[in-house]
């Protein structure tokens, strides 16, 4: 029997949003499905839910983290997000921290931790994989949070002038960033290093 928390889910893969929708059913009420997570606020306007668990890549190329940020700047702890990914991102654990969102989860877990993610969230607490990263390869596993933030820029076709002004850094220290980057990952150019970045996966351009 499901209980009276509602809960609203974003996922873009019919299947999957269906299968998330009869397990997460069977503990709570699910008042609402969407496949795109730009539709987040007007959902949150129309059901009040209590949380959202939401994928990070939905349709028409809308962030879970992005639309996810705008709840919680709206409703803060009223109401409670948790974003969720099948792509090993680099990125995406620490721009959901940045965001304020209550929770970061990789889609290949249990039904059960699903379940016992969302009862931890629901009961206040924050939950993030701390130091986990999912299927990256090891040269990437050193990078800072600053470091990770410029290569994600730079795969997202934006000019180290842009990334500069991004940051509110100088060129010289970007350039410094840079080649701290190719020093720890062993590539010996930046374009290598951001084609085997997209190729991969582990960096989602413009997301």
């Amino acid at each position: 029997m499901s209980c009276s928390k509602k809960i609203v889910i974003v996922e873009d893969q019919i299947i999957l949003n269906e299968m998330l929708k009869n397990t997460i059913s069977n503990t709570y009420n699910v008042v609402a499905t969407s496949d795109d997570a730009s539709e987040l606020i007007k959902l949150c306007d129309l059901y009040k839910p209590d949380l959202i668990l939401t994928d990070i890549c939905t349709k028409n190329n809308s962030s879970g983290i992005i639309n996810g940020k705008k709840v919680k700047d709206k409703y803060g702890n009223k109401i409670k997000v948790l974003a969720m990914t099948g792509v090993p991102d680099i990125t995406f654990l620490n721009e959901t921290k940045n965001a304020n969102l209550d929770g970061f989860i990789y889609k290949n877990i249990s039904s059960e931790s699903l379940i016992n993610s969302i009862e931890q969230i629901l009961n206040g607490y924050k939950l993030f994989p701390d130091n986990v990263i999912y299927n990256t390869a090891d040269c990437l596993k050193n990078l800072t949070n600053k470091e990770l933030e410029i290569l994600k820029l730079l795969c997202s076709g934006n000019s180290r002038e842009e990334i500069a002004d991004c940051l509110n850094i100088a060129i010289g220290t970007l350039k410094n960033h840079i080649s701290s980057i190719l020093n720890k990952t062993g590539f010996d150019n930046i374009s290598k290093l951001l084609v085997f970045c997209i190729g991969n996966g582990y960096i989602v351009p413009n997301m």
